[in-house]
C-alpha cells in the first residue's frame, strides 16, 4: 500500500468531485480532490448525442442566479455570477426560462469543469475506510481503479460530499470510532433518497411545432421546458433549443425526460441494459409517449440512464428558499464538523439546486464555517 502525506493544512482533503467537491475547491484553493468517477460533475452531468452531435444534460439542465441565506435573523442574497467572478471562474451562459435562468453553452458539466481549472483533483479513486492515526490526523484508504491498487493518504482534515448511503457504508466498513457513529446517528433522518430515471430520445429530420405547445424557441429567452409535477412524464426539455444540432443542419431536435419519483421507483432496475439501451417493452413505452404528446415519429436515438441519488427527500437547510442556518440541526452539523475533523457536505444538507450548493459552500467559508 502507498501511502502519501499532504501538507497540514486544514480543510485539504475532499472526497467526491461532484459540484460540492468543486465549490470546495473554488473557494479553497489548497485542497485536493479525490472521486471514485472517471472524470469530475457529478449530476451535474452532459453528454454528447450520437445521433445529432448535439449536448444534452442528463441531471440538472439549468440553474438560477439568486440564492438566499437565513442566518442570525437576517436575510442574505447572492448572485452566483458575483460569486464566480469574485473567485476567477469564468463560464459562458445565455438565459433560458426567464431573467433568472441560465445554462453554460457548453453543458452544465462545464461549470464543474470551470470551478477546477488550476485545482488538484484526481479521478477512479474510491474511498474504502477511514481512521483516526492520532488526534488531529486522519488517514483514509482509498483503491486507485486506474493502478488497480490500495492507497492510504493521510490528512488533518476531511471533506466528504459523496451521498450519504455510500459515506455510511464507508464508515460502517472502517474501525467504528465514536466520531464516526456520532456522523452515523445525526445522518439517519437524511439519509432517505429519490431515485430519476432519464430518457433521451433525438430525431434526424423532424422536430415540433414549439409554439403549438407553449414553447417559444425563437424568443431572447426562449422557453424549452414542461413540468408536470407528479405525472409520470414529470419534467421534459428540448435540449436541441438549448444546443446547436451539429448534424442534423437544424432539421432534428432532441428531448430530455426526467420522470416522477414513483415511475422511477416502480421501473428502476429493468430500464436499460448495460448499453444504456431500453429493451423492447421500455422502447414501446417511450415511442407510444413522445408520440401522444408531441406527434413524433419514432425516434432515431434513445438513450436511457438512471439516478439512484438523484436528491435528498429531507434537505436539512430546506428545499425551497432561504438557506435556513439558524436551525438548531445546523449547530449540531457545526459542532460535529469542529469536534470530529470530518465535514460531510453535499445535496442532504443545501437541496438539489445547484444555486443553493454553489452559494451555500461560498457563505460558509466566508463566514469561517468550512
Amino acid at each position: 500500500m502507498k501511502t502519501r502525506h499532504f501538507p497540514s493544512e486544514p480543510n485539504s482533503l475532499v472526497v467526491g468531485s461532484g459540484l460540492t467537491g468543486a465549490a470546495i475547491a473554488m473557494m479553497k484553493p489548497e485542497v485536493v480532490l479525490l472521486d471514485k468517477a472517471r472524470k469530475p460533475g457529478g449530476r451535474v452531468s452532459t453528454k454528447v448525442s450520437q445521433v445529432s452531435g448535439a449536448r444534452f444534460d442528463i441531471g440538472a439542465t439549468m440553474f438560477c442566479d439568486q440564492m438566499e441565506v437565513n442566518w442570525m435573523g437576517k436575510v442574505s442574497s447572492y448572485n452566483l455570477f458575483e460569486i464566480w467572478k469574485t473567485c476567477g471562474v469564468k463560464i459562458d451562459t445565455k438565459p433560458i426560462y426567464d431573467l433568472h435562468h441560465h445554462y453554460p453553452t457548453l453543458g452544465m458539466e462545464s461549470i464543474v469543469g470551470s470551478m477546477l481549472v488550476d485545482k488538484t483533483y484526481k479521478q477512479s479513486m474510491t474511498l474504502k475506510s477511514l481512521s483516526q492515526t492520532n488526534e488531529n490526523e486522519w488517514s483514509l484508504n482509498f483503491h486507485s481503479h486506474l493502478e488497480n491498487q490500495s492507497t492510504e493518504m493521510v490528512t488533518n482534515k476531511v471533506f466528504l460530499t459523496l451521498p450519504i448511503p455510500q459515506i455510511v457504508s464507508i464508515f460502517e466498513s472502517s474501525d467504528i470510532e465514536p466520531k464516526l457513529d456520532r456522523w452515523i446517528k445525526f445522518l439517519q433522518p437524511y439519509n432517505e433518497y429519490r431515485k430519476t430515471l432519464v430518457s433521451f430520445l433525438s430525431w434526424k429530420d423532424w422536430k415540433p411545432n414549439f409554439e403549438s405547445f407553449g414553447l417559444k424557441p425563437e424568443e431572447p429567452i426562449p422557453v424549452s421546458t414542461i413540468l408536470d409535477r407528479g405525472e409520470d412524464w414529470e419534467y421534459q426539455s428540448w435540449e436541441s433549443i438549448k444546443y446547436p444540432m451539429d448534424l442534423t443542419k437544424g432539421d432534428g431536435s432532441s428531448l430530455l425526460v426526467q420522470f416522477s419519483s414513483l415511475f422511477s421507483e416502480t421501473h428502476f432496475d429493468p430500464w436499460m441494459d448495460a448499453e444504456k439501451k431500453p429493451n423492447s417493452f421500455y422502447q414501446e413505452m417511450l415511442i407510444q409517449g413522445v408520440n401522444e404528446k408531441w406527434s413524433a415519429p419514432p425516434p432515431d436515438e434513445i438513450w436511457n440512464h438512471r439516478w439512484k441519488f438523484a436528491q435528498t427527500q429531507m434537505p436539512l437547510l430546506g428545499r425551497e428558499g432561504a438557506l435556513q442556518l439558524d436551525k438548531e440541526e445546523f449547530a449540531e452539523w457545526k459542532s460535529l464538523c469542529q469536534e470530529t475533523g470530518i465535514t460531510i457536505l453535499g445535496d442532504w444538507l443545501f437541496g438539489s439546486k445547484l444555486e443553493r450548493i454553489v452559494g451555500g459552500v461560498y457563505f460558509l467559508a466566508h463566514n469561517d464555517l468550512l
